[in-house]
């Protein structure tokens, strides 16, 4: 009986640090659709309502590109994103990443700089990942399960090690 109460111990213990940085997984049908059409679909627990509200704003230059779309769908978009921000949701994921400031970018987060600091500029360079919004080359798990497990098989191994050695 003992050596079945450690393993369910140990299984428990084993779930919620595995699961310490887990993002609920996006499934409104017009984020995923608007969104995902050119870059992955990022959780809105990473910013405070403030920055997506001035993300959704600005979309006739979002970050270079016209992402302008249809008003209703653009509404629907930055209801989801306010409703699921860093500054109201409760999730663990997004209490790491409640900032005060209004941030333009998830990579100017002082959470993401804090988890990828060791990662040199060869890193953001590398031809499977070439730029630091692009989380799907290293955390190819994030839209499926939420979960933030970097998997970087494809960097070498010295860079592999460097980039695991972001605070927790």
């Amino acid at each position: 009986m003992r050596i079945f109460a450690f393993a369910v111990m140990a299984l428990l213990l084993t779930v919620g640090v595995a699961r310490a940085e887990t993002f609920p997984v996006v499934t409104d049908k017009t984020v995923i659709k608007e969104c995902g059409e050119c870059h992955m679909v990022f959780p809105p627990q990473t910013l405070p309502k403030a920055s997506w509200e001035k993300i959704m704003a600005t979309l006739s230059d979002h970050f270079g590109e016209n992402a302008v779309m249809d008003p209703a769908a653009a509404a629907n978009i930055l209801a989801f994103h306010v409703a699921n921000s860093s500054d109201v949701s409760d999730v663990r994921a997004a209490v790491k990443w409640r900032v005060r400031e209004t941030l333009a970018r998830i990579t100017d987060a002082p959470r993401f700089v804090s988890k990828h600091k060791q990662c040199g500029p060869e890193v953001w360079a590398h031809k499977q990942v070439r730029s630091k919004a692009n989380c799907l080359a290293c955390h190819p798990t994030m839209n499926v399960n939420g979960s933030t497990d970097a998997k970087m098989k494809f960097l070498p191994a010295e860079l592999q090690r460097k980039c695991g050695e972001g605070d927790d």
